[in-house]
């Protein structure tokens, strides 16, 4: 699952900058040996540095979600919205960094300590400065894209586990966004342009004693190819819902012949969903179809419709589609 939460992401000059600003912070011991007061000093600005930077990296890797934490819905979401291989090799470069900079400060720190003289520490040292700032440098095209996936993760929706869900769907500006408005506490951004939702919303509907969960995704159209917005909602209509509604608007002011909304509806149910066909703005067009008949402008139908979907979840027990499929 996707936390809540997810840290952000520095880039790789700001992991440096801290790093090399704690070294300042180490302060003088007495120590007799004006050698070994040197081996330790350097040595503590070694560890400081190591510790600073493997906490900024492990921020990052320990707070992104693993493709194991995620079930197959979040999972598609990630591929469509970024390279979700590239997601991944992002995350194992952190923890290969990681794993880099404990080498290389262990070996530093191994060489500081035998060192004969001053010289060889310093060389030591500088060594471990100049490597350690290029390992975080080479991070700097994973941390740009990690970055990036922050923002794509925190656009999918969080859909609970243990109440039924229910995706309204259909072509663009048929009337969804003004569905999930009546049945839900939901207030969505309402136009009379195509494609004015650009991500799902998730209200909350209840229905006698139970609480359901609404989805109102991304417009879709009727075609092979479907663009990045298209791709999420067809990711929620096949991995989560145990019932899905799709929306036709029979006086085609949607811009779409009512035929072709159709053949979306049928497509949705070739599929193997669990879908209902609804037909909106019957206040301007009603057909002689058996669909369920409503109008989000009037409110006529809303409570016919809320209960035969009621009905129909009951009745249909979720036979073989559960809300998460994992893979």
């Amino acid at each position: 699952m996707i936390p809540e939460r997810i840290p952000t992401v520095p880039d790789s000059k700001e992991i440096i900058e801290r790093s090399f600003k704690g070294v300042n912070k180490v302060q003088n011991i007495y120590l007799p040996s004006f050698l070994n007061k040197l081996k330790s000093v350097s040595i503590q600005k070694i560890k400081l540095m190591e510790a600073t930077a493997k906490k900024a990296l492990g921020r990052v890797y320990d707070g992104f979600p693993k493709f194991d934490d995620l079930d197959s819905f979040e999972r598609d979401v990630l591929f469509i919205m970024v390279n979700g291989r590239e997601y991944e090799r992002s995350l194992n470069n952190l923890r290969w960094a990681r794993t880099k900079i404990t080498e290389l400060a262990t070996n530093s720190i191994r060489g500081i300590k035998k060192a004969p003289n001053m010289t060889v520490i310093a060389r030591f040292r500088s060594s471990f400065y100049g490597r350690f700032s290029s390992i975080i440098e080479d991070m700097d095209e994973s941390l740009s894209f990690l970055r990036e996936a922050r923002e794509a993760l925190k656009k999918v929706p969080q859909v609970s586990r243990e109440m039924k869900i229910i995706i309204i769907a259909g072509f663009p500006n048929v009337g969804k966004s003004s569905l999930i408005s009546k049945l839900t506490n939901l207030k969505p951004e309402i136009a009379d342009y195509p494609f004015t939702t650009k991500s799902i919303n998730v209200g909350m509907m209840k229905m006698g004693t139970s609480i359901y969960e609404v989805l109102d995704v991304p417009g879709l159209l009727n075609r092979k190819n479907h663009n990045t917005i298209e791709r999420v909602a067809l990711a929620a209509i096949e991995n989560i819902g145990n019932l899905v509604v799709c929306m036709m608007d029979p006086s085609e002011e949607c811009g779409y012949r009512l035929e072709e909304q159709q053949k979306l509806c049928d497509s949705l149910k070739g599929l193997g969903k669990n879908v209902i066909i609804v037909e909106n703005k019957i206040d301007v067009e009603k057909t002689d179809s058996g669909n369920i008949k409503i109008s989000c402008a009037t409110g006529e139908g809303i409570e016919e419709l809320k209960k035969k979907m009621e009905e129909n979840i009951r009745e249909r027990k979720d036979k073989g589609n559960s809300v998460f499929q994992r893979a």
